[in-house]
């Protein structure tokens, strides 16, 4: 069995493009709740219409709800899900695992795919999917050719389908863990606002002066690989590009799926209509560096009016692929009738009375030619039967007409559709009266930990990253440290493999450490296999009380809710069974994790920099950048700090997450957030927490 073409669809240009050039799926978005907000999209009358084309064409249909959603905004996303599951969608892809748990509840026959959104970067991962009810995955981009063979061996085991990107832009940063565009202007690439702020200008030394900017990523060359690994569906990126770039896409991958190879003439079309500095893929040859970034020059854009001609010229016609059966009767004194089957239907149409020929009757070379005309359908004629009474004669105009009701009540009968299911309405837990009511901190190194050394009782609970556990002395302050409450080893927001997580978790279990904070599905699953207590890092994007619940589903009973959320939206949270909140009230947010770190787009940098290498915006703020594990952290510029507005934070502790501080200004912020005074000094912003990230903010959280 081919590997499945999965193209992207803003607009209805665009999935006429794809459907028209072999695709045999199409992804796209409504205009709620999808990660390409900006794109035209579909909704109402237009999405039952677009997957009525695309099914009639035997193209399946995925919709992409692939943002966190808000507690006020739940019903409404399950009334789209209700009205696509109507239309016949064939997946909806999904990243809150909130939003996740409800679709499968009320909706249990829908099939979930899960968004790359949802940074699945391990086999791990898939196991809890599973349980939650998804059926494929998408996962990070960033993966290796060994890794991606690693997942894909896993997913058969649990048959799950995997997905993968082979053509189309790369985000600097893992998907579903990008707050750049957010922090720096409020617009959040988890709710499909991404301003795309890692193309602007960010200067490393000796970079290029776009030095968060990458290449499109094109994997044509490996698509048979991707196949014996047992991908299931290739995916192109660019929904909100044009329906040109779409068409040059599926052509290629369609040629090298069906050919096994690409004409030159139609890669030399793709880069045309849309490239940086040509393509990349690094990540899948583990190829990283300097060789992977590139900008959209001025000769890129020079898109010529040949090559739109050409292009064009792929897409100009409907493509004929459904074959078609046909029965033609002619008999005396009966109404001609036109039989017609294809893809499991069938129809009987009825048409004039024959007569009696004069001059010419009516031959099976005749009847063919005219029911051979399909053109502008979908259809082609596989095999024509005529059993025509001899003497008779029927008009071209009768056999015409008789095709084309036969054409009109097949598409028809062929339209799925549902139906029948009315939207659900859940009644969202009433919103908590809580008080920050201690604090926990991060530690980033011991210098820190020691520095504050004299408070440690005094708090909630603190963490460390693992590695200093496992490579810290048993008789230094690690040792003393074992026995306060709550102590937390972090796992890496990212590791190379789950062999590498589980020797982390396996390391710090003998250091008698039985509490961690895991950022990602993964380090969930076989943190909990061991028998860890968990804490939910920020990165899980826990956005609303059924996400929370989720969680706890998880035994996550400890989790840091996401710095996106505003007093307001974390006011709204409702209570769950057992799982206590945590709120980033302090520390540079991380803005990004990559896995090729920017710095080396310049003079490069050395493992384990700790913030000494930093990238410059064009406004000469810097940006500091930390590398471990293979994976560099790019951090805020400024520092969130809300010790002056506690009171407003509807949770039940404060996160407090150092990075660069010194000992003792580790010691005098933890001080003054544990008695109650501001901290707020001339580098600080209250981050997200006053305007949210429905829209572009007035007042960009770096900027304060």
């Amino acid at each position: 069995m081919k590997t499945e073409i999965l193209a992207p669809v803003g607009n209805g240009e665009m999935l006429i493009a794809a459907v028209r050039t072999g695709a045999d799926a199409v992804y796209f978005g409504s205009d709620r709740f999808n990660a390409r907000r900006n794109a035209d999209n579909f909704s109402g009358e237009t999405l039952k219409q677009a997957i009525e084309y695309a099914h009639l064409n035997n193209v399946k249909c995925y919709l992409t709800l692939n943002t966190v959603i808000k507690d006020s905004e739940i019903n409404d996303a399950l009334e789209l899900v209700c009205e696509a599951v109507n239309a016949s969608i064939d997946a909806i892809i999904v990243q809150d695992i909130g939003l996740a748990r409800l679709i499968k509840k009320h909706f249990p026959t829908a099939t979930l795919h899960a968004s790359t959104q949802m940074s699945v970067h391990s086999p791990a991962a898939l196991k809890i999917l599973k349980k939650m009810g998804f059926s494929r995955v998408v996962p990070a981009r960033e993966l290796t050719k060994t890794e991606l063979k690693d997942l894909c061996k896993t997913a058969k085991e649990l048959d799950i389908e995997v997905e993968v990107f082979v053509h189309g832009a790369l985000c600097m940063c893992l998907s579903g863990q990008c707050y750049f565009s957010a922090f720096l202007g409020g617009r959040s690439a988890n709710r499909g606002l991404c301003a795309g702020t890692c193309r602007l200008p960010f200067s490393a030394k000796g970079g290029t002066g776009y030095d968060l900017s990458l290449k499109d990523l094109s994997l044509i060359n490996y698509l048979n690989e991707l196949t014996e690994m047992g991908v299931s569906s290739f995916k192109i990126e660019g929904r909100m590009k044009r329906p040109e770039y779409v068409a040059s896409a599926v052509t290629a991958i369609r040629q090298m799926v069906d050919f096994g190879a690409v004409e030159p003439n139609i890669l030399s079309l793709l880069e045309q209509v849309f490239s940086r500095d040509g393509f990349t893929d690094g990540y899948y040859t583990e190829n990283f560096g300097k060789n992977m970034f590139g900008v959209r020059s001025e000769y890129d854009k020079q898109l010529t009016a040949d090559a739109l001609k050409k292009i064009h010229g792929l897409y100009r016609n409907e493509l004929q692929k459904i074959p078609l059966s046909l029965t033609l009767t002619v008999q005396s004194g009966k109404p001609s009738t036109l039989l017609a089957s294809a893809d499991r239907a069938e129809v009987l149409v009825s048409g004039d009375l024959p007569e009696q020929a004069i001059n010419a009757p009516l031959t099976y070379e005749k009847a063919e030619t005219a029911l051979k005309k399909l053109g502008g359908t979908c259809y082609f004629a596989e095999n024509i039967t005529a059993n025509i009474e001899k003497g008779l004669m029927l008009p071209i105009s009768a056999l015409n007409r008789l095709r084309q009701n036969a054409v009109l009540l097949l598409n028809e009968k062929r339209i799925k559709n549902n139906g029948g299911l009315t939207p659900v309405k859940i009644e969202n837990k009433a919103s908590t009266n809580k008080k920050i009511g201690g604090f926990f901190i991060r530690f980033a190194n011991l210098k820190q930990l020691e520095g504050c050394a004299e408070i440690l009782p005094e708090l909630q609970g603190f963490s460390l990253p693992a590695e200093l556990y496992i490579k810290g002395k048993d008789d230094g302050i690690l040792n003393k440290i074992k026995n306060l409450p709550n102590v937390y080893a972090e796992l890496p927001r990212a590791t190379p493999s789950d062999g590498y997580t589980s020797d982390i978790l396996a390391n710090i279990k003998q250091k008698g450490i039985t509490n961690v904070i895991c950022h990602n599905l993964s380090h969930i699953a076989l943190a909990s296999e061991q028998g860890f207590k968990i804490m939910g890092g920020f990165s899980l994007n826990l956005f609303n009380t059924n996400a929370l619940e989720a969680a706890e589903a998880l035994k996550i009973f400890d989790a840091v809710i996401s710095p996106e959320l505003s007093f307001s939206e974390i006011s709204a949270l409702g209570e769950t069974n057992r799982l206590k909140t945590y709120s980033f009230c302090y520390g540079r947010q991380p803005l990004m994790i990559t896995r090729n770190c920017p710095v080396k787009n310049g003079v490069g940098c050395k493992e384990k920099s700790n913030g000494r290498c930093t990238l410059t915006d064009r406004k000469k703020q810097s940006f500091p950048v930390i590398c471990e594990n293979g994976f560099s952290t790019l951090l805020n510029c400024k520092i969130t700090d809300v010790s002056d507005s506690i009171f407003k934070i509807n949770a039940d502790f404060g996160f407090l997450h150092f990075t660069l501080e010194g000992p003792e200004e580790a010691f005098n912020v933890a001080t003054s957030f544990l008695k109650g005074k501001h901290n707020n000094g001339a580098d600080y912003t209250r981050g997200l927490f006053k305007s949210g990230v429905l829209s572009r903010s007035k007042n960009p959280a770096h900027l304060k």
